[in-house]
């Protein structure tokens, strides 16, 4: 098992039309579009439910903004496996994070960089085409007032999440 800890953004609203059609357009690409419902930003992996530390993080970190902007893929638009929007690198989501690791005691296995993921491909691919129109594109600020934690299993070509938990922020 494993679980994941985000933001919910699942009611940020992002107009990807013209990724859609360029999508459908592809030759032999087999993708998956993330669930609007199950939108989130991945702040940390999590072998383990703490539902008693998720929820005094929570309660300890206020509500907070963040911009969205610009995509690219992961690990890299030449292979991808991942599409991405963007996210602000922001002190709040810094400190947040920053607050998870320390409460949980836990070593993170990279740097930080927060992303919104949005399509998943079965194979790698070559997108830079695909992603070029987007790149400094500004898909808005939301208003991120609560924390999820999801459950990832890996059934088929692509993983499905379930939500295990919700946490509001602290409303100032």
């Amino acid at each position: 098992m494993k679980f994941f800890l985000g933001l919910d953004v699942s009611e940020l609203k992002l107009d990807l039309k013209k990724l859609k059609v360029n999508l459908s357009k592809g030759k032999n690409f087999e993708f998956q579009w993330l669930p609007e419902d199950q939108r989130f930003v991945p702040l940390i992996g999590l072998e383990e439910m703490e539902d008693n530390l998720l929820r005094q993080i929570a309660e300890e970190t206020s509500i907070f903004t963040l911009k969205f902007e610009g995509m690219s893929a992961y690990p890299e638009p030449k292979k991808a496996r991942l599409l991405w929007v963007g996210v602000q690198n922001s002190k709040e989501v810094r400190a947040l994070f920053d607050r998870i690791v320390e409460t949980l005691k836990i070593q993170p296995e990279s740097e930080f960089k927060p992303y919104l993921p949005v399509v998943r491909l079965r194979n790698h691919r070559e997108v830079s085409d695909l992603l070029s129109p987007h790149k400094n594109t500004d898909f808005g600020k939301f208003t991120i007032s609560r924390l999820v934690l999801y459950e990832m299993t890996s059934v088929g070509a692509f993983p499905t999440y379930a939500k295990r938990g919700e946490y509001p922020l602290k409303v100032e």
